[in-house]
């Protein structure tokens, strides 16, 4: 076993600047397809294990590893440190598993870097993983409080008296819930009303969506994805998932606009077309100090620079948070729009980027949310998710934002450009941003 004062004795102190390695991913699959037969626990081993066999990197220099997982897992509620121990890694790993909706991995980044910067040059295998092919189901509080009573029965015949007053009605399953727990709305109809505040057609939403099809679909026959995902021997039948399996490089609008209206059926606009699909998959990153980087001949693809989270009402607009984040992001770095190269908005709908966009393009939006009477400026969309985003690629909700630190990162270094911004709409009102700097 290592011993880990001995270990932490031979490190540097670290400079307290926090530098993203490399990552790996799976492939981003349809949920009940490739990946039905696997969990949470298998896939985010997998890309643990990828990544420390991609760099070929001793594990016993691993101080932690962080998983966000969205959809709770009843199997394995800590995916983080069971990872660690299904592995066989060295049990001085620490783990955790965290929650944060759609912002979770790069929540868990955040933290890694929030560790660094302030003095524990922790390296830590940070991100993600959702399988929503495998969602727990759950039984009513009456069923669950009624097998609790049965077990502490004493005698067969108490067991049986309980038998007979219980109803047969609460033995049905719960489905999922969809809606958020306190508007009582999908996701996608708050996005339908974001579109209607705003005046998103489906015209422009369709646009939106095959363009991202199409950016998509050049950046995979080009090879753009290859240095970010591992094969995947999937299970039962352990053929090689390779590549990612939603994206539609023939999409058309001619095609996108013959699908029905998914959420309001009578006068929505949006679509399975224009939404991100139920995805499967996991991603994670290797994240450290500057100073431990170099002692143990790590070379790094980017600085993080900055983080924020925030949350809006989400009576209101749900997702519009990235509208708010980006503006405070930059602001506080003394940036405007204009400062960064390339930008990862998250596609969990193309409503929702597309509100977001004229938010912050909005005299009205700046006003409220800032007290600034000038709109914020506009992104160009040649800056804008230049590889296709979750509307293409897909969304598993507890990986997409390790996903988009490395494929940012990754395109950063091949355009040859120096500052990224990531921003993240989630579930609650909750929405994250993170300014990334190419390695020089």
């Amino acid at each position: 076993m290592l011993n880990v004062t001995k270990y932490r004795a031979q490190l540097p102190d670290g400079n307290g600047k926090p530098v993203f390695i490399d990552g790996v991913r799976t492939p981003f699959v349809k949920s009940f397809g490739a990946f039905e037969n696997a969990d949470a626990l298998e896939l985010y081993s997998r890309v643990v294990d990828g990544l420390l066999r991609k760099l070929e990197f001793d594990p016993q220099h691993i101080d932690e590893v962080a998983a966000g997982v969205v959809v709770p897992q009843t199997k394995n509620g800590n995916v983080g440190r069971d990872a660690v121990i299904n592995l066989g890694l060295p049990p001085h790993i620490h783990g955790y598993t965290l929650n944060r909706a759609c912002t979770s991995s790069l929540h868990t980044i955040a933290d890694a870097a929030k560790s660094i910067t302030f003095g524990q040059p922790l390296t830590t295998l940070a991100g993600g993983v959702e399988v929503l092919s495998d969602v727990p189901i759950v039984y009513s509080k009456e069923a669950r409080q009624f097998l609790l009573s049965l077990n502490k029965a004493k005698t067969p015949a108490d067991k049986l008296a309980m038998l007979s007053h219980f109803s047969a009605k609460a033995w049905l399953p719960k489905p999922p819930a969809l809606a958020e727990p306190l508007t009582g709305l999908t996701m996608g109809e708050s996005a339908e009303i974001m579109a209607k505040l705003n005046k998103i057609s489906r015209e422009e939403q369709d646009q939106f969506a095959q363009a991202s099809h199409r950016k998509a679909s050049e950046a995979q026959k080009s090879g753009r994805f290859d240095d970010e995902i591992i094969p995947i021997w999937a299970p039962p039948g352990f053929e090689a998932v390779d590549r990612d399996n939603i994206i539609r490089g023939d999409t058309s609008l001619e095609k996108l606009a013959t699908l029905k209206p998914a959420f309001d059926k009578n006068y929505g606009s949006l679509t399975a077309g224009n939404s991100s699909a139920l995805t499967d998959g996991a991603a994670v990153a290797l994240v450290t100090d500057e100073q431990v980087a170099k002692s143990l001949g790590l070379k790094p693809k980017s600085r993080i620079r900055d983080f924020y989270f925030v949350g809006v009402d989400p009576t209101e607009q749900l997702l519009i948070g990235p509208a708010v984040v980006i503006p405070y992001l930059l602001k506080r770095n003394g940036m405007s729009l204009e400062d960064i190269d390339l930008f990862e908005i998250h596609e969990a709908f193309a409503a929702q980027v597309l509100s977001c966009l004229r938010s912050m393009e909005s005299k009205d939006f700046c006003e409220r949310y800032f007290g600034d009477s000038k709109a914020f400026g506009t992104i160009p969309e040649d800056k804008l998710n230049v590889n296709g985003g979750a509307i293409a690629i897909g969304h598993p909700f507890g990986a997409t934002g390790a996903r988009l630190v490395m494929t940012l990162s990754n395109e950063l270094i091949r355009r040859n450009k120096n500052l990224g911004l990531i921003a993240i709409c989630a579930a609650g009102g909750m929405s994250g941003a993170m300014l990334i700097e190419r390695y020089a």
